[in-house]
């Protein structure tokens, strides 16, 4: 196990800055997740972290020590391929041993080490296969296998469920929670998918062209998002986005909405959201956020007690059955807004009906430069 440091590293290829100042530090057996779509830099941190990429400026350090210029099979630590990248002449104990074999230690501890992997990834029974012979999901685990048995410092896997169909990623997705959770090892995991990162991460960087927008927990990322870039990247369906603006009625402050600034939104009554706190805001556009199950049918008895959740009459567009619940999609005083309602629920298409929205779960983003107010 160990710590990582990131510190201002940049990489160019030519005049092309692909990296642009990436800071994260990770304590001891952190699971961290690089998020963001294809070519926003994600993979490439991951290899100039394995030293498979140079640094053009900045500084890594593996518990406190600077790895800039050591050689990949000197940083101590294991690697898990999208690709599995398996022997295919050689059977899966030796694939998952073949490192220790190279590194000339007998074959008595290879055959111990090897063993001890397979039982904590299940797959002793499929020690004399070749990987021909495997499923997908098997073939993951063999690779992890092989990066396991090394006993390294972090383990980096770079987007290893990505050839894996829907079922058998949930599940490998758990194995690798479990597993972590067992070991706990430090480590840097790439993905695209935000259900992954979700569920994985202790932490989350997630990334856009090169630069870390959020570095947070899931929950925060989730909740209170740096700006609308990751607040429209992480949740589906994706968070709601409303154009409004910031107004007081007597001593409540909230978000007027929709044709005319005709519906106010009142926000909760806390000290950092009063009117005289608002400054410039007040009176100024603002794009209100709002995560889909924030958005549900009016219910009497939760309304009573909550001054959080304001009533809206909204007709209904479509609804989309998911069997948990039912995707809503409703017109907001002229804006369309996506609710999450449960099956129960009785709306109709083409109908008006009461809705309510929770506004102690709204965010506010300032519309020109996005970042979250």
């Amino acid at each position: 196990m160990a710590t990582l440091s990131i510190n201002n590293v940049r990489k160019q290829y030519g005049a092309v800055e692909v990296l642009k100042g990436i800071d994260l530090t990770l304590a001891d057996g952190e699971f961290l997740v690089l998020l963001g779509p294809s070519g926003c830099g994600k993979s490439t941190l991951l290899n100039m972290i394995a030293g498979l990429e140079t640094i053009s400026a900045g500084e890594i350090r593996i518990d406190q020590r600077v790895v800039n210029g050591v050689h990949p099979k000197d940083r101590d630590i294991a690697m898990v391929f999208q690709s599995y990248a398996l022997y295919p002449n050689m059977t899966v104990a030796r694939n998952i041993g073949f490192s220790l074999e190279m590194r000339g230690q007998s074959k008595a501890e290879r055959d111990t080490a090897v063993r001890r992997v397979a039982k904590l990834l299940q797959i002793e029974h499929l020690l004399d296969r070749k990987p021909a012979q495997l499923s997908g999901g098997q073939r993951q685990r063999v690779a992890m296998g092989r990066a396991l048995v090394r006993d390294p410092k972090i383990f980096l896997f770079d987007e290893p469920l990505s050839n894996l169909d829907a079922k058998l990623r949930v599940d490998m997705r758990t194995e690798i929670k479990k597993l972590h959770q067992r070991l706990g090892t430090t480590v840097v995991y790439v993905t695209h998918d935000q259900i992954e990162a979700m569920t994985l991460a202790s932490r989350i960087a997630i990334m856009k062209e090169g630069v870390v927008q959020q570095f947070a927990p899931p929950q925060e990322v989730y909740e209170r998002p740096a700006n609308m870039y990751v607040a429209g990247f992480i949740g589906s369906p994706t968070m709601n986005f409303v154009r409004g603006t910031l107004s007081a009625e007597g001593d409540r402050l909230g978000v007027s909405v929709g044709r005319d600034r005709g519906l106010f939104l009142p926000l909760p009554e806390t000290p950092d959201q009063a009117p005289d706190q608002a400054g410039h805001w007040l009176g100024q556009e603002v794009i209100l956020g709002i995560r889909p199950e924030a958005v549900t049918c009016h219910d009497p008895a939760a309304a009573a007690g909550n001054p959080a959740l304001a009533r809206v009459s909204c007709r209904v567009d479509v609804l989309e059955p998911t069997g948990a619940d039912t995707i809503t999609y409703i017109q907001l005083n002229g804006q369309e807004v996506v609710a999450r309602i449960k099956p129960s629920d009785r709306v109709t298409e083409g109908a008006t009906a009461d809705f309510m929205i929770d506004m102690a779960r709204a965010n506010l983003f300032d519309p020109k430069t996005e970042q979250r107010i």
